[in-house]
């Protein structure tokens, strides 16, 4: 029924902690698919050390374009009705699985938004569940959504066009395409700060889509760009 995706590249460090939060789940899922880009530290003999001992953990390693276009490598290979996507050095609550399927049997196509747990430097930080209304302001995090596999079918996938906010213009297109949201109380997913996601690069690119999709206006648009520039420049100092 849920298929599980995780996109890594030399994370050695960090690994462990995403399998094994995947491996445990009160529910198992149907497949957890792994796409590694060509790791050349420990990263792929810790996964194959898993995949020994767990029959439905398949490995793709291969040189990839980026980090959506590993995911969308997931994507097409996943088989299961509902698909989740959790990042290499962030980890699932345990029963994270069974709440969504459970969710899914009443509610049926969608995507399924539960609450993702923040930490840094490993203390937890703040928790967050963003209202996909509110996405010009909120971006949604991906490590505590999940999408039936009809919704990518009907509506695509990553857009390959971003270096690091296609999550952000697939939701924008899931909810001008009508597609419904489902809420689920409960910590779904860790995230730990400080990743790509983090950087002015990123801020920037996410203002773009929004400013493209007509979500904020040009004033707001120039006003934080030339914010997160200014952060960029004072980094090379």
């Amino acid at each position: 029924m849920i298929s599980i995706i995780t996109v890594v590249y030399n994370a050695e460090n960090t690994i462990k902690r995403t399998l094994d939060s995947v491996c445990n789940q009160t529910l198992l899922p149907f497949e957890y698919i792994i796409i590694d880009g060509k790791s050349s530290d420990n990263t792929l003999s810790i996964i194959e050390e898993y995949q020994s001992k767990f029959k439905f953990i398949k490995l793709v390693s291969e040189k990839d374009n980026g980090i959506y276009d590993a995911m969308n490598k997931g994507l097409k290979l996943a088989q299961g009705k509902i698909i989740g996507l959790i990042n290499s050095d962030d980890w699932y609550e345990l029963n994270a699985l069974n709440v969504i399927y459970e969710s899914f049997i009443k509610n049926g196509s969608g995507v399924y938004l539960g609450i993702q747990r923040f930490l840094e430097n490993g203390k937890e930080f703040f928790l967050e569940r963003a209202n996909h209304e509110f996405i010009s302001k909120k971006m949604i995090g991906h490590p505590s959504s999940f999408v039936t596999s009809d919704i990518y079918e009907e509506f695509g996938i990553f857009s390959t066009n971003y270096r690091y906010s296609s999550d952000l213009e697939l939701m924008i297109r899931f909810i001008k395409f009508g597609v419904e949201f489902h809420y689920v109380d409960n910590i779904i997913s860790n995230f730990s700060l400080g990743g790509a996601s983090s950087k002015p690069q990123a801020a920037i690119e996410s203002l773009e889509i929004l400013f493209e999709s007509k979500l904020i206006s040009k004033q707001l648009y120039y006003k934080k760009v030339i914010k997160n520039k200014l952060k960029i420049l004072l980094s090379k100092k």
